[in-house]
């Protein structure tokens, strides 16, 4: 492991709770419900397989996460877990998103739900020092009334611990463009929104989500497609949240990942992990990945990193914070080069 890489301050825009738990923990609250596996069989059951053929086959690897994380306690432990895992790799600041009306089977409300998380990201910020926010998912192909009601728990949280809303799911079963309500709703609740798109399906997608109002686009790869498109994100200053390793896992990339290029291009490229468990991966191996499979360098690593911290949704007085670290370990590398 490169050590500027474990140095670096991180931050981490896309990254789903369900989808980066540890096998361990998920065998623990079986057990919890009377069933018995073992930890390789937990653990394959979290992972995606090494055939995936699209997005929809790696959408699978989440139903174990959903039966296990019904109760409140299970849902806390999960979020504190995750961005204990997140400071020991020096992220410095995370967004986590998940879709709490998943987890509402056993009778938890939505904001029950969130309050939950709430509380593991909160012990996790004093016990190890870093800082974030959760992300509401609404997802495709659930009902509106449904959807809703994440929106409905994000203005009841809104800078209380959660940030955003997003839409995730079967991107090319249920297309972008359906979902123009919803957002409709958010904005005029004063909420900001990402939005996976670019992902399963092609430019259409990011368009609509541009139509939206989005901020930021989820993955956006497939923008590579059409030269206009990447034009407009660049002087949009839309920000793309990259996760190379699950961009190949899902189909979404198809030959040589984009990520390059469209840096190249003049967009604003951050990079993700997507989810850490499903993918069996983590911003350290992503980092790596980079550096292994582009020209790219620990500098353009950095520059990425002020980009993710440029566009965090949080205030102005956090941003700088978060920009601040990085400079400062910019700084601290530069000096010892010249010595």
């Amino acid at each position: 492991m490169d050590k500027n890489i474990q140095d670096m301050p991180k931050v981490v825009l896309h990254l789903h709770l369900d989808g980066s738990l540890r096998p361990e923990s998920v065998q623990r609250w079986l057990q919890k419900q009377g069933i018995t596996k073992s930890l390789e069989e937990v653990t394959q059951n979290l992972r995606v397989d090494k055939d995936c053929k699209d997005l929809n086959q790696y959408l699978q690897k989440f139903d174990l996460p959903a039966q296990v994380l019904q109760e409140p306690e299970n849902i806390e432990e999960a979020t504190y877990e995750l961005f204990e895992d997140l400071s020991k790799q020096n992220v410095v600041y995370a967004e986590v998103r998940f879709a709490p009306t998943k987890h509402m089977e056993n009778g938890l409300s939505c904001n029950e739900v969130v309050a939950a998380a709430i509380r593991g990201m909160e012990r996790a910020k004093v016990k190890y020092g870093i800082d974030g926010s959760l992300i509401l998912c609404c997802i495709r192909g659930e009902q509106l009334e449904t959807n809703l009601q994440a929106i409905s728990s994000a203005k009841r949280f809104l800078n209380k611990g959660v940030s955003a809303v997003d839409l995730a799911g079967a991107e090319a079963l249920f297309p972008t463009k359906d979902y123009k309500h919803i957002f409709e709703i958010a904005k005029k609740e004063g909420i900001p929104y990402t939005i996976h798109a670019g992902e399963a399906d092609g430019p259409e997608s990011i368009k609509s989500a541009l139509e939206f109002g989005a901020k930021r686009i989820g993955h956006g790869v497939r923008s590579i497609e059409d030269k206009d498109l990447m034009d407009i994100l660049r002087i949009m200053e839309i920000p793309l949240e990259v996760c190379p390793i699950s961009n190949i896992q899902t189909q979404a990339v198809k030959g040589k990942h984009p990520l390059e290029e469209l840096y190249r291009r003049g967009l604003f490229i951050t990079i993700n992990t997507d989810n850490n468990t499903v993918s069996d991966t983590n911003i350290l191996e992503e980092y790596e990945w980079v550096l292994a499979n582009t020209s790219l360098t620990c500098d353009d690593l950095l520059q990425m990193n002020k980009n993710a911290a440029r566009f965090i949704f949080a205030p102005a007085v956090k941003r700088a914070e978060i920009t601040a670290k990085i400079e400062a370990f910019k700084n601290r590398e530069d000096k010892e080069l010249n010595k």
